[in-house]
């Protein structure tokens, strides 16, 4: 009753209940390796879609039990956050390699080819939420003109967007088993317009030439999820390349300020607890950080907390600022459960479980924290863009 969300999973799925009866459901979950191994080990009869369903049940046990450990205060919300992230990751790993498995029982390999798939926004950033969608960008390597040595063979771009949509489908198309993620792709090169996986060469020539701030922005946040070393190591020295690539503040500062005055003006906050888009909420610390990590090539780095950190130890923002963000994160983990509709909760009782979710006593705490931590992100902004944010 006080997380709508995790009632109306287990509204679809009463057997949920059955994984908290053992004591490791209130563990923090494993390594990345380790949840894949678990998710992929084969039971008897095995074929692909009982591997799709067997995912999506272990998946939406660990969610779930993420989801009670948060509304109990047994842990806090940055670590159910990272935790949700490794079990996203899990599901990745194993459903791209079934897939790709599957998908070379038809149409072969692409010899010196190879999918690769790009994570970025919260996804990237290694934290995620109970209503987080996995952004996401396909990239293969190899040549493009291509063949593939299968029954029914398929040039090299053709099969790597094939390939793609059927990973896609694997992480989102529901099964008996229920649903497991929504998947966004329209971070890619060229957004919609663009073909769904790309090659390197073209990524490489699209960051370089065609790319617009914001997307360099977004590339801030981007990690590889999937692929060989090799490969990851190729993807990794392409981005950095992009992102330490020198700038000219004065327009890339203009750019930035008009990206969130756009935003600002489309995207408006749901309520006075939606940490994202109020003004001293975590899009301004965030746009902030990407435009200080382009400008000064300062924080470069996927996570926020890491960037942020490294930001106030050269100097760039505020020392208090890391413990703001960091707090307004908390809060919107969540809410995500507690109050998905971003309005303060009605009633003693909710308010109470929000606020020992994230760390305080009580709901005047809270608020006060919060208050103070948007200041702090607003005391930032001014240092950094010159302007005074109303918060």
């Amino acid at each position: 009753s006080l997380a709508p969300p995790l009632a109306d999973a287990l509204a679809m799925r009463a057997d949920l209940l059955d994984a908290l009866i053992d004591a490791s459901a209130f563990d923090l979950p494993p390594s990345v390796a380790a949840l894949a191994a678990d998710f992929g080990e084969a039971e008897a009869g095995d074929d692909y879609q009982r591997l799709l369903d067997r995912v999506r049940r272990k998946v939406g046990e660990k969610r779930f039990a993420l989801g009670v450990q948060l509304i109990e205060g047994a842990q806090d919300p940055l670590d159910v956050s990272a935790g949700l992230c490794r079990v996203a990751e899990a599901a990745i790993d194993v459903l791209a390699r079934a897939t790709i498995a599957e998908f070379e029982a038809t149409h072969g390999c692409i010899a010196g080819g190879e999918l690769v798939i790009l994570g970025l926004g919260r996804l990237g950033g290694g934290m995620l939420t109970h209503a987080s969608d996995l952004d996401i960008v396909y990239l293969f390597t190899g040549d493009f003109a291509a063949e593939s040595d299968g029954r029914r063979p398929l040039g090299a771009t053709l099969y790597f967007n094939r390939l793609a949509q059927r990973i896609s489908a694997a992480l989102s198309v529901p099964t008996a088993e229920g649903a497991l993620y929504e998947v966004d792709t329209r971070l890619r090169p060229q957004g919609t317009q663009g073909p769904l996986a790309v090659g390197f060469d073209s990524f490489e020539r699209y960051q370089r030439e065609q790319a617009w701030t914001w997307e360099h922005m977004a590339l801030v946040r981007a990690r590889v999820l999937f692929g060989s070393a090799q490969a990851r190591e190729v993807l990794e020295a392409i981005i950095g390349d992009v992102l330490h690539a020198p700038r000219e503040p004065a327009k890339l500062t203009a750019e930035v300020l008009e990206m969130r005055e756009r935003m600002a003006e489309h995207k408006h906050p749901k309520g006075a607890l939606d940490m994202k888009l109020l003004r001293g909420g975590l899009v301004d610390g965030e746009f902030m950080a990407h435009c200080l990590q382009l400008r000064d090539g300062a924080g470069l780095r996927p996570d926020m907390a890491g960037a942020l950190g490294d930001l106030a130890a050269a100097g760039l923002v505020p020392a208090a600022l890391p413990d703001a963000f960091a707090l307004l994160s908390r809060v919107l983990v969540a809410s995500r459960l507690l109050a998905p509709d971003a309005a303060e909760p009605e009633g003693d009782a909710p308010k109470a479980i929000l606020a020992k979710a994230c760390g305080f006593g009580e709901w005047s705490a809270l608020i006060a924290a919060i208050h103070a931590a948007r200041a702090q992100i607003a005391q930032g902004w001014a240092g950094v863009f010159g302007q005074t944010l109303e918060v």
